[in-house]
């Protein structure tokens, strides 16, 4: 609308230039008034076509932001709608997940319930158990300082015991030594020897007294002799009877000791097995009753060994010595079934060149009192 104006107004100001050229005067003072007053009317015109066309542009501009708004309200109905329905969609889908989540789920949630449920009763169970294991230890701290209370007093008492104890070893002590000097020993003592009509061909006894027994034939066999006089085992006596032997040679086994009966054979094999003998053996074995009770190293002998067997004739209990010592060996009693036997002492070797003394009292390497 402007530029049409504008074009008016340039072409009215050529059709005026175009005509002639006039005196100034009246008329043309009338002109020039109603020119000016048309420009006048114009100039108004356009001010206002321009204010119009001011508005009409904000009118446009309004209605352009306004169909803007439209438009934007437009798209966001839409998308809110598109959200809506995916929204609607989103959660039908999580409600078909819920329902078959929940139908898988439902053998774990039962096994988890019931784990739940054994946890509880095992939680129970534990607090009952630590309850007990409470009480217990309770009761084992009582009994500990029970205990303690109990060691102290048992250890006062005995020490007070090992007191009293030493007080009466030391009283025994004076008085067994008093004992010792008052006390006899009833030795069975009578002048005995090997005995020739009761050797075997194998030995020979030697010396004045007929104590030494040697072994002459170059063989091995065994070979024994006895002695000349017995020894009555009788109930009633109250006496010892003990012999020794020392070995002055030897190759291979020697024993020695008592027989219940006098063997006849006097070759001596096997004779130690026999029913009432009690023997003493040079590899440590001790025969009771013709039993042997196994073998023992501190009880062997061999050449310089001074050896001893004896009874106590009321109790019938067995002991043996070596070298002056007493041995310790188990309780051997000779058999009840043997009332009013005699005793008869004889030793066997086996080898060619052994040889022993012996020695039948009244003084012995071993200190008899001291039994």
């Amino acid at each position: 609308m402007n530029n049409s104006l504008k074009r008016k107004m340039a072409e009215g100001q050529s059709e005026e230039n175009a005509g002639p050229i006039e005196t100034v005067g009246d008329e043309q003072q009338q002109q020039q008034k109603e020119f000016h007053e048309k420009f006048a009317k114009m100039e108004t015109e356009l001010k206002e076509a321009n204010q119009l066309c001011m508005i009409k542009d904000l009118e446009i501009r309004a209605l352009q932001s306004e169909l803007g708004k439209q438009n934007l309200m437009v798209e966001n109905n839409a998308l809110k709608a598109k959200i809506d329905t995916m929204e609607k969609e989103k959660e039908k889908q999580n409600e078909h997940e819920r329902y078959v989540s929940t139908d898988q789920m439902k053998p774990i949630l039962d096994r988890i319930n019931e784990l739940e449920k054994q946890q509880k009763e095992q939680s129970k169970a534990t607090a009952d158990q630590l309850d007990q294991l409470s009480k217990i230890s309770e009761k084992i701290n009582a009994l500990e300082k029970q205990r303690e209370n109990t060691t102290k007093a048992t250890s006062d008492q005995f020490s007070q015991l090992q007191n009293d104890q030493k007080k009466i070893l030391e009283k025994i002590s004076e008085m067994d030594k008093g004992e010792k000097q008052k006390r006899k020993v009833f030795l069975i003592f009578r002048q005995n020897f090997w005995d020739v009509n009761a050797c075997y061909k194998n030995l020979e006894i030697i010396g004045d007294k007929n104590l030494t027994v040697h072994y002459k034939r170059n063989c091995c066999d065994w070979s024994s002799v006895f002695a000349k006089h017995p020894i009555l085992l009788n109930k009633d006596s109250s006496n010892i009877f003990y012999y020794e032997i020392s070995i002055k040679n030897k190759k291979c086994l020697i024993i020695f000791g008592f027989t219940v009966k006098r063997q006849t054979k006097l070759d001596g094999i096997n004779q130690y097995y026999e029913k009432g003998i009690y023997a003493f053996e040079s590899d440590g074995e001790i025969w009771i009753n013709g039993e042997g009770k196994g073998t023992n190293a501190k009880y062997s002998y061999c050449v310089g060994d001074t050896v001893g067997i004896g009874v106590h004739l009321i109790t019938r209990q067995l002991f043996f010595t070596k070298n002056g010592k007493h041995l310790d060996s188990p309780d051997f009693f000779v058999a009840p079934s043997f009332t009013d036997d005699f005793f008869h002492p004889f030793v066997s070797l086996m080898n060619s060149g052994d040889k022993i003394v012996a020695n039948f009292g009244p003084k012995f390497e071993f200190d008899l009192p001291t039994l």
